[in-house]
């Protein structure tokens, strides 16, 4: 699936999806927000799921998921490559 979503990935889709979802985000709570920021999800991933996921968002991180063959948000953070690949699996997500 890495390789599928990698081929996807367009820079410039990602920075407008931060962008849309940066004022929301700026609305979560801080709290929530404080303990995001000790997890090692990236700032951007967070922007763009935290508020629709909440605090979910740290189970859903090392939760295999279907859509990422069976492999955890995580897993795909360990390289560089995955990381984009995961963004553009978020970017597919429903909303």
């Amino acid at each position: 699936m890495k390789e599928i979503y990698l081929k996807e990935f367009k820079p410039e889709s990602w920075a407008n999806m931060v962008q849309i979802y940066q004022e929301q985000y700026d609305q979560v709570d801080p709290a929530v927000k404080a303990k995001m920021a000790k997890s090692e999800i990236p700032k951007e991933i967070q922007i763009v799921l935290l508020p629709d996921m909440g605090e979910y968002l740290l189970t859903w991180m090392d939760r295999k998921v279907p859509a990422l063959g069976h492999e955890t948000p995580s897993d795909y953070l360990k390289s560089e490559e995955g990381t984009k690949a995961l963004k553009a699996a978020i970017l597919r997500m429903p909303r």
